[in-house]
């Protein structure tokens, strides 16, 4: 018997989770309407996968279900809308760079607002608070971020009006209003994505307050008020340059990067140096970063020779430099591999090298004393 009456609602939430769920390849106009120019650069450049619950992700797709009744409804009032090119793929739109742009859900012509003028579409769903304020105060100023969206595809497309079609998921309520094109809306934020695409550092935070009402539940918050050390992946690497043509480079292999090779990232990789918060650089060279502890003073080395980003990204702060620094220093190429919790506290795991004929802990307490080998 299943230890729950609720065992299949559970079943589902994980298999929404387990589900791959790739970074998104470019700066997406969805985003780029977003308060902090540091969550936008963060998100460009892979810093951290979002975490949602499997009931979110069910969430997103309910979203993405009601668009193909929304393209029904309008079609059947006689838009002429298009959801899809010659390809069968969403309609896509991009910036002059091709690090910039979106889907839409739709482009049409014979909305009764205004029937001989082609607009894009834009849906959405919305509880019923979102919604009430959505119909009292308008897209620009309840929606901000759905505004800014719009006039992006607006822009990239070359057309001057837009369809903003909400649906209140309590209620079935439909709100709909026609949004035109705002050229100087449209120029700042095209401006604003050009900046966070050629920055090759993180941006400042919209406040440096831990507290702040827009970072307290923001899914960077440990990356820029804690000390938790980014994704290892092409974006977060010295090495990797955004280019023409939505591409990326690699400097280090003089090489072009897809999509698939930047989330891997490789053994060379070495952080940009704000993405190590609790440290600070003082030397490096081509391949490799040397920092101190912000905190303990001791210094480490980021670097393929020393410890690899995948290694700093699982350890935690207080660990790198002392005891496993003077391991790796004995035995190159030993290894952290993950951190485990035992019942005497937090161990890190340490992979001993092939060719080595000394004897090396794999497991080591959080302390700084010396190990016997």
């Amino acid at each position: 018997m299943p230890d729950s009456q609720h065992s299949t609602a559970q079943k589902i939430y994980n298999w929404y989770q387990e589900k791959s769920r790739p970074y998104r390849p470019h700066l997406g106009a969805s985003v780029i309407g977003h308060s902090c120019d540091r969550y936008l650069w963060l998100t460009f450049r892979w810093a951290k996968q979002q975490d949602f619950p499997g009931r979110i992700l069910r969430l997103f797709e309910t979203g993405n279900l009601e668009e193909t009744r929304i393209a029904k409804e309008l079609k059947g009032i006689g838009v002429v809308l298009h959801t899809h090119d010659d390809n069968g793929s969403q309609i896509r739109c991009f910036d002059d760079s091709g690090h910039f742009g979106g889907s839409v859900d739709g482009v049409g012509k014979g909305f009764p607002e205004a029937v001989k003028t082609w607009a894009i579409l834009e849906a959405k769903t919305h509880n019923s608070k979102s919604f009430k304020q959505l119909e009292k105060k308008g897209v620009l100023e309840s929606k901000p971020r759905h505004y800014a969206q719009m006039q992006v595809y607006m822009g990239l497309m070359d057309l001057t009006r837009g369809m903003y079609f909400a649906v209140n998921k309590d209620t079935d309520d439909i709100y709909t209003e026609w949004v035109k094109f705002d050229q100087t809306a449209f120029n700042k934020l095209r401006q604003r994505a050009e900046k966070i695409i050629s920055a090759t550092e993180p941006p400042l935070k919209v406040s440096e307050r831990e507290d702040w009402w827009e970072c307290k539940f923001c899914d960077f918050k440990t990356l820029c008020h804690g000390e938790e050390v980014a994704e290892p992946n092409c974006r977060t690497c010295c090495h990797s340059t955004p280019v023409a043509d939505g591409q990326w480079q690699c400097s280090k292999f003089k090489t072009d990067l897809n999509a698939p090779t930047q989330e891997k990232g490789c053994q060379e990789h070495i952080y940009i140096p704000p993405l190590i918060p609790y440290a600070e650089p003082v030397d490096a060279s081509d391949d490799w970063v040397e920092y101190a502890h912000k905190k303990t003073k001791k210094t480490f080395v980021n670097g393929s020779a020393n410890f690899r980003s995948a290694e700093l990204h699982k350890m935690p702060p207080d660990t790198v430099g002392g005891t496993v620094k003077k391991i790796k220093e004995a035995f190159p190429g030993a290894e952290v591999t993950k951190v485990v919790s035992k019942a005497g506290g937090d161990v890190l795991k340490i992979k001993r090298p092939p060719k080595s004929k000394k004897k090396v802990v794999s497991e080591e307490p959080f302390i700084d004393d010396e190990i016997p080998f």
